[in-house]
């Protein structure tokens, strides 16, 4: 496990010995009493180690044996912490695809204040990609709803519509005015472009 703090909750300190993570009161969740050592420990908690090497770093910070497990658990219990290299193979792949992941990680940071265990979001982050998804009709509402799922991830979206591209389909982050006059297959080609 490579311990991250979720990274889409804000920290502050409430007073000096209160850490309170995330700041709307569906996820703000405090820890207390925080002593210094404990509170600059924290920052290490960003992905980029794991727990053998943090708890070096806990050692050459004076903190107690076993008080970076406790507190890694304390925090892991109360869906606080991710783990950077959770949640499997297809995570694992997913990962190896930075453009895609660059895009996905607001993503990635909403579902992984909707779930508990570290690894979690980025398995169904990693999931999505695996899912097939019919859109029937690319009118306004259409070709918008098809372009964000296909932003969003997910593996397959099939377009079926055989239509012609009228004036009122263009919106914003759907069809182009330019697209007004193509048929089914050159809306579904400019759609899956638009969704990346």
């Amino acid at each position: 496990m490579h311990p991250m703090v979720k990274p889409a909750l804000r920290r502050g300190w409430r007073d000096l010995n209160t850490v309170q993570f995330g700041m709307t009161p569906a996820h703000a969740l405090t820890l207390g009493p925080v002593d210094t050592a404990t509170g600059s420990f924290l920052e290490l908690l960003n992905g980029t180690r794991g727990l053998p090497l943090l708890r070096e770093e806990g050692r050459r910070m004076d903190l107690p044996d076993g008080h970076v497990d406790r507190l890694v658990e304390r925090l892991a219990r109360a869906g606080l912490l991710d783990d950077v290299r959770g949640g499997g193979a297809e995570a694992d792949a997913l990962r190896e695809k930075k453009e895609v992941m660059d895009r996905l990680a607001p993503d990635l940071a909403s579902l992984s204040l909707v779930t508990r265990e570290p690894g979690e979001a980025i398995g169904r982050l990693a999931a999505r990609r695996g899912l097939r998804v019919q859109v029937r009709g690319a009118g306004r509402v259409g070709a918008v709803l098809a372009a964000l799922l296909s932003g969003a991830g997910v593996g397959e979206v099939d377009v079926r519509d055989g239509g012609r591209v009228e004036p009122w389909d263009v919106a914003p982050g759907g069809l182009p005015a330019e697209a007004v006059g193509d048929w089914g297959a050159g809306r579904a080609g400019r759609l899956r472009r638009a969704g990346l």
